[in-house]
């Protein structure tokens, strides 16, 4: 039933219509020191219908797919679009950047179906890294979490777009507690991708938590962080969340047709150093932000947002894309059948540069050497941002010396990118990771190391 919803809307007189049908399968557990928490498999249908009438959205979504059911929602969306059409000002009217109408059948293949391994395999797993992570004396709490799903898509349009797409996810955390006489402190590692188990298998987790407890316990015996500007190498991690952030945010279309982001009106202008070369990527493999074609049907592109220093593009709707006259890219993405697509980033890279990680820290007399974030806060409209470290170390005479505790990192997202006077040669991916914009969706970050001139530094 619901491969006719198109044509029906069109008979309503709607301008455009799509309906998106959406089937999950997946699991996710929890062990907290040892204890299962949480054990939850499940199985989800739904769908989504948008209709554009007389330039209003009306967009309604239910997970009864039987024929009334579709019928429902049919109306629902075309009664919603009616009411906001009546309302809504002329300068408010949208309308859609014309794309090829995609008619694919694209399912991305893992080597191991997470879904042929057993719960009581995963909590196992699970098992292994808390052990690993809590036999590091000082450990007080141990969380291990996995969770895998697959999605699968079936987009129609009245525009004759027929696009349907399959794809699997998964991921395991472990984060830990630890506590000495000289305070509390924590800790989290992550693998995941667009994968099987496979990852999992292979991803060495359980020595990377065991690590990383030891680098939490290691910090809590660190100095004050210094307070003023410093030159400061950041690790790979850190240079994708700056990445994701400070940067990709602001070159989100929606964000700019807004007016909330700093690189409004910027498109082929220089912004950061010759240093910095940016990408969004979606179609980058096994990557966790990774997809075939968007939710409105448009096929997955790399976008290169900044190419040596030069704004170079944006992450695009169809509407965004109308509006800034551009061409779509392939950036709207959905939480699910119940949700309406938005501009969303997908895996957000730094480019390579030509150093090595010594040469980075050669010169630099008195600096940081800061890696991966405990979070933060970005005003993609001001251009500010502030990170708080998940590590951080002095930088003396080249050499990194003492371990610094709770250092923060704050300044401005375009001064920020001109400061940046080197990178490194090899990209590395973060952790994978969600981004929520409104709605959560699975994205990666990465880069390379990167050495910025001078950075506000605070914390301690």
């Amino acid at each position: 039933m619901y491969e006719r919803v198109p044509a029906r809307a069109l008979l309503a007189g709607a301008q455009y219509c799509d309906v998106r049908l959406e089937r999950r399968r997946g699991v996710s557990l929890e062990l907290r020191d040892g204890e299962p928490r949480e054990a939850v498999p499940g199985d989800e249908e739904g769908l989504c219908v948008r209709v554009l009438f007389k330039g209003a959205w009306g967009l309604s979504s239910s997970n009864d797919t039987s024929a009334a059911g579709v019928e429902r929602t049919l109306s629902s969306a075309l009664g919603i679009a009616r009411a906001k059409a009546a309302l809504q000002k002329p300068s408010e009217r949208v309308a859609l950047a014309p794309v090829r109408a995609r008619r694919a059948d694209v399912t991305w293949r893992v080597a191991k179906n997470p879904h042929d391994v057993s719960i009581e395999a995963k909590s196992a797993y699970l098992a292994e890294l808390s052990r690993a992570t809590a036999s590091v004396p000082g450990v007080r709490t141990v969380t291990a979490f996995y969770a895998d799903g697959t999605r699968t898509t079936h987009l129609l349009s009245s525009e004759g777009a027929d696009v349907q797409t399959g794809l699997t996810r998964s991921l395991s955390d472990v984060s830990m507690v630890v506590k000495t006489d000289k305070g509390i402190s924590g800790n989290r590692v992550r693998v995941g991708g667009t994968a099987g188990w496979e990852i999992h298998e292979r991803g060495g987790l359980a020595e990377k938590g065991a690590e990383a407890a030891r680098v939490a316990l290691a910090l809590l015996d660190g100095d004050r962080a210094p307070s003023g500007r410093f030159p400061v190498v950041a690790d790979p991690e850190l240079a994708g969340v700056f990445a994701h952030e400070a940067v990709g945010h602001a070159a989100e279309g929606d964000i700019i047709v807004a007016g909330e982001s700093c690189l409004e009106g910027k498109l082929g202008k220089r912004i950061a150093s010759p240093a910095v070369t940016l990408v969004d990527d979606p179609t980058l493999p096994g990557g966790f932000g990774s997809f075939p074609y968007d939710d409105e049907g448009v096929r997955a592109r790399r976008k290169v947002l900044i190419e040596r220093g030069v704004m170079r593009g944006c992450i695009l709707d169809r509407e965004s894309a109308r509006k800034l006259r551009l061409p779509p890219n392939g950036g709207a993405r959905a939480e699910s059948y119940g949700s309406r697509p938005l501009v969303r980033m997908s895996n957000t890279l730094l480019g390579p540069g030509d150093r090595t990680l010594e040469e980075l820290f050669e010169g630099v007399k008195r600096g940081i050497f800061a890696k991966g974030t405990r979070g933060g806060q970005v005003d993609t409209a001001r251009g500010s941002f502030q990170f708080s470290c998940r590590e951080a170390y002095l930088i003396e005479r080249g050499e990194v010396t003492r371990p610094l505790r709770n250092l923060a990192l704050s300044g401005g997202i375009l001064r920020t990118l001109r400061d940046v006077v080197a990178a490194g040669k090899e990209v590395r991916a973060g952790d994978p990771g969600y981004c929520g914009k409104g709605q959560t969706v699975p994205v990666g970050d990465g880069g390379p190391h990167i050495r910025i001139r001078s950075v506000a530094v605070g914390g301690g």
